[in-house]
């Protein structure tokens, strides 16, 4: 009944427009978002369930190391270089010239690329492994602790750097407005994630099982999304040693390079704070930090959901010189999300405290200071997106590595400076302070200088 609601909201919206390719356009970001909507409101119902069972079963301590855990693997992802994002903008700009041929060439390149690296990401680790000072690292206290966290991390490495390759397919669906079948796929996994949880905390094979369980469930749908794909969807983009192009490697790696350096400092700005708090307040202070985190990215929803698909219909528009289209969805984009982080950031702003107390126990209940900072960063961080999104889906991103270098080294200095005066709320001041310096300003010129470029390059 829901589907098929959706499937005619869907053609009547697309009726309504008479050109062909907005039309093509709205239907693929409708369909991507609706299935995404459906895909999150799921992961939220297991999130809920899941961080109960996750305390209770590992206690606050282990919970905080995996948490810590989590901000690791992120950093780990850049061993992709940001060649995913790169393959994103050719295989969208090649596919609206449809030339099938050149697509293939990109996945054959990409995944020959990402096998390679993440082979020599992994060949490193192993031959650092015994350097770091792991109960220094995680801020742990029971000595018993940290030999289980040690296996955790060594097993989440590893499934993580499986995963690296198969980004493919999602990139696929998505620069194809085909966004709603990776949704499917991701509802599956997160499915199986949960009954795995269930299974694992019904044992007592501790932290590693844990891990295992919630990362290779989505190894093993992502390789029978990926074998569908090239199998029986798409199979004239199916990936072949004969299709790799040296050559060509380029097209992807020009711009995928300036995306790495963006992922960098993304993860110097973002998930660097966990491991800030483990490291000078220890993982105990970890949980409150994270879920207040977690809570409040509710209030950015419509940008998270929206933002792979506009990224996809931007390159799409840009390519065929559509720019009063991309001024227009730029414009309903910072309205609309706007418009919803306000409202739901005063209602978490309410319910945060009691309804964290309640969820996960009052031990890490976060400080009202923490609360209220977090509403404030939800709204800088609901424009910003809106703005982010267009700059990557047009590859605009000198000026952007330039200032978010700055946000960057300023929020981890004034991170470490505050975290021990403030305690867990100084770190999100910091981003808040780093973002409000450095970032706000610059990139809304940015984008007037884009959309300003893009229109004379469509009149010449």
């Amino acid at each position: 009944m829901i589907v098929s609601l959706h499937r005619l909201l869907v053609e009547r919206i697309g009726s309504a427009l008479g050109d062909e390719l907005r039309r093509k356009r709205l239907i693929g970001m409708l369909n991507g978002v609706a299935t995404s909507l459906g895909n999150r409101l799921l992961g939220i119902v297991i999130g809920f369930v899941s961080v109960p069972l996750t305390i209770g079963y590992l206690g606050q301590e282990r919970y905080g190391a995996w948490i810590a855990i989590g901000a690791i693997l992120a950093w780990v992802g850049l061993a992709d270089l940001g060649l995913a994002n790169g393959l994103t903008n050719a295989v969208t700009t090649d596919a609206s010239k449809d030339r099938p041929d050149r697509v293939r060439m990109h996945v054959s390149n990409f995944l020959f690329l990402m096998v390679v690296l993440s082979a020599a990401v992994g060949a490193v680790i192993a031959a650092l492994w015994r350097l770091p000072n792991w109960q220094s690292v995680f801020g742990l206290r029971d000595l018993a602790v940290v030999a289980e966290v040690r296996t955790s991390l060594a097993v989440a490495l590893a499934l993580f750097l499986a995963r690296l390759p198969l980004a493919v397919a999602n990139r696929i669906y998505i620069a194809y407005q085909e966004g709603h079948i990776g949704n499917y796929w991701g509802a599956a996994g997160n499915l199986l994630s949960l009954a795995a949880l269930i299974a694992v905390t019904r044992t007592s094979g501790g932290l590693p099982w844990l891990v295992f369980a919630l990362s290779g469930t989505p190894l093993l749908v992502e390789i029978a999304s990926t074998c569908w794909l090239f199998g029986r969807h798409r199979p004239a983009l199916r990936p072949s040693w004969r299709r790799i192009d040296r050559s060509a490697f380029g097209e992807v790696v020009k711009v995928g390079w300036q995306f790495f350096l963006i992922q960098i400092m993304a993860l110097v700005t973002f998930q660097t704070d966990v491991l800030v708090i483990a490291h000078f307040l220890g993982s105990l202070a970890v949980p409150a930090y994270n879920l207040t985190y977690q809570l409040f990215n509710y209030a950015t929803l419509p940008q998270a959901l929206l933002f792979p698909y506009l990224w996809a219909a931007y390159n799409e528009a840009i390519a065929r010189g559509d720019i009063p289209w991309v001024r227009r969805a730029l414009r309903w984009s910072l309205v609309g999300g706007l418009a919803w982080s306000v409202a739901a950031a005063a209602v978490l702003v309410a319910i945060a405290r009691p309804f964290i107390g309640w969820w996960a126990g009052t031990n890490v209940v976060p400080p009202q200071t923490l609360v209220w900072l977090m509403a404030v960063w939800v709204l800088i961080n609901s424009a910003m997106t809106s703005l982010a999104c267009l700059l990557a889906a047009a590859s605009h991103l000198r000026y952007q590595l330039i200032y978010s270098a700055f946000a960057t080294v300023a929020n981890l200095l004034l991170s470490v400076l505050l975290v021990g005066r403030v305690g867990v709320a100084g770190v999100i001041a910091a981003t808040i302070t780093a973002y409000l310096v450095f970032v706000c300003g610059p990139a809304s010129v940015d984008v007037r200088f884009l959309l300003r470029r893009l229109e004379q390059a469509k009149r010449d």
